[in-house]
């Protein structure tokens, strides 16, 4: 006849669920969107930008002007 184990087995808590490891680097896009990029404090051009525009500085980029050209190649 065997006795049981008379001592007291704890419940042990189950693993977290290991933390996904991406298979591949973020995306510029997703790197560029995540808000631990800066550690909150914003880039000095950023500063430079939000202080032309408040000074009332126009965008002076070209960006109205390619995307036309892109849209007509694109034809």
């Amino acid at each position: 006849m065997k006795l049981h184990d008379t001592k007291k087995r704890t419940a042990s808590k189950p693993a977290a669920p290991p933390t996904p490891v991406p298979s591949e680097p973020p995306l510029p896009h997703e790197r560029d969107e995540s808000s631990r990029m800066t550690g909150g404090v914003p880039s000095k051009v950023v500063q430079q930008g939000a202080r032309d525009l408040n000074r009332g500085l126009e965008d002076t980029s070209r960006s109205p002007e390619a995307d036309r050209a892109y849209k007509k190649l694109k034809k």
